[in-house]
């Protein structure tokens, strides 16, 4: 008989609709149209449980947001509500607002509707060892997207430590929305740098005075609706001691989701992502050290068809280091001499789990680092995974940890002589640390690369 529709907005939000009902004819659609914009002072939408800086790991449950503790994300962002009075009596129902668009081989697709800044701002790398003693220049890549629909102009600039130079500041100018602009600034540590933590942060400033300093990032993938989170534009720097041998040449091939190359890049290590062509046909020789990513035998099939001339490499007298893999790994005997994993497999879940030294002749404990208890301190999520369970007796361990009320695991750094070079197996989580500035980390991966017979003594 009759049908309305409105939409519900927060404070946030200015404009909508609560029209009068209208009469419905029979096999016919009523439309309607509902305009809101923003607040001037509207927050950026991200889960509630990331509106306050985390504890450690740890989120925050704010208590502006108590009706929303528990849920996924947080009440969305609009509402429309029908009302549909039929025989006298009246049929309620509300949903949430959505952004709908055709994808061509998806079909239709939903999203959120969210508040985005008028600037988005992010910054690469968002953590970084930063070696003491170091004068050569770090550079920092920020990225501007504009989102609003009119034109802005201002100035983007990083804001660095006390004592500490800032780069210049660069201007931007964006004439339509979802433009986006690189900029890359170099910034070098005042000399007397302390170990410790830094932060250095990327902030856009307007014409207006108006300040941006977060990014969005958004999380899609076609099992799940995609979701935003927003992140400060903040790098993390651990200024910390790091020794690294004198390499030349060091070849990587990368794994899964595998940052590790990049963080080794930022210290100063000469990293070569290796591809398929060079495994099949170039001269690995002319690296000091190969080392394969996590999972790198499940994701790169060219290192699958060409280990051989990898183990080959490592015979000649190469230096070869096997970050963690899975099953796969084990089932190809992939490895120059047998070593098996555990189903389910042994892995050390507690980051502060002791370390104890098995072999402390090893010189993956002393040189050009000397490793120390300090070096397992302030690991994340972690000590590590896919642990070897057995292995050959040409294999000798490094290094022993467990879980609390488990058995020791000694299967976390293996190292064995292969031909004239040197074979490492570790499942030790680099992958997690070295991205995320551990300094210990760093330290031990820079002994392991030390292992490579072709440095000088």
């Amino acid at each position: 008989e009759s049908l309305g529709v409105a939409v519900r907005a927060s404070e946030e939000w200015a404009g909508g609709t609560a029209g009068e009902p209208a009469a419905v004819a029979p096999r016919t659609v009523l439309r309607g149209r509902a305009s809101l914009t923003p607040a001037p002072n509207a927050s950026v939408t991200t889960p509630y449980f990331l509106a306050e800086p985390r504890n450690g790991s740890m989120y925050r449950w704010p208590r502006f947001a108590m009706r929303e503790w528990g849920t996924p994300f947080g009440a969305p962002a609009l509402v429309s509500e029908l009302r549909a009075g039929v025989l006298g009596g009246e049929i309620a129902a509300s949903s949430e607002v959505a952004f709908s668009f055709n994808d061509q081989a998806a079909g239709e697709r939903r999203r959120p509707v969210m508040v985005v800044p008028r600037i988005d701002v992010k910054i690469d790398p968002d953590t970084a060892l930063w070696v003491l003693g170091s004068r050569a220049p770090r550079h920092f890549q920020v990225t501007l997207t504009h989102g609003g629909r009119d034109s802005t102009r201002g100035r983007v600039r990083l804001e660095v430590p006390g004592g500490w130079t800032a780069p210049a500041p660069q201007a931007f100018a964006f004439v339509r929305e979802n433009e986006t602009a690189l900029f890359e600034f170099a910034v070098t540590a005042p000399a007397g740098l302390r170990p410790g933590p830094l932060d250095i942060r990327a902030v856009a400033e307007d014409e207006r005075g108006q300040r941006y300093d977060v990014g969005v990032f958004t999380v899609d993938y076609p099992h799940i609706r995609a979701r935003s989170y927003t992140a400060p534009a903040e790098a993390r720097i651990v200024a910390a001691p790091l020794a690294l041998p004198r390499l030349a040449h060091v070849g990587y091939i990368r794994g899964a989701a595998d940052r590790v190359p990049d963080a080794l890049l930022g210290v100063g290590v000469p990293v070569t992502l290796l591809d398929a062509a060079t495994l099949a046909r170039g001269d690995l020789s002319a690296f000091d050290a190969i080392v394969v990513g996590p999972r790198a035998y499940e994701t790169d099939t060219a290192l699958v068809a060409h280990n051989d001339r990898l183990l080959a490499y490592g015979r000649s007298g190469g230096l070869v280091i096997v970050q963690y893999q899975q099953y796969q790994f084990i089932r190809g005997g992939y490895a120059p001499l047998s070593l098996t994993i555990a189903s389910p497999h042994d892995r050390v879940t507690d980051e502060t789990a002791p370390v104890h030294i098995v072999d402390s002749t090893s010189a993956a404990l002393q040189r050009p680092n000397a490793i120390g208890a300090d070096d397992w301190a302030g690991w994340v999520q972690e000590r590590g995974l896919y642990f070897a369970n057995t292995w050959d007796p040409g294999y000798r361990p490094v290094i022993e940890s467990h879980d609390p009320g488990e058995g020791p695991e000694r299967g976390g750094l293996l190292i064995a002589p292969l031909g004239r070079g040197t074979y490492v197996y570790t499942g030790l989580a680099f992958f997690r640390q070295l991205p995320a500035g551990v300094p210990g980390a760093y330290r031990l991966f820079a002994n392991l690369l030390a292992l490579s017979r072709k440095l000088s003594p």
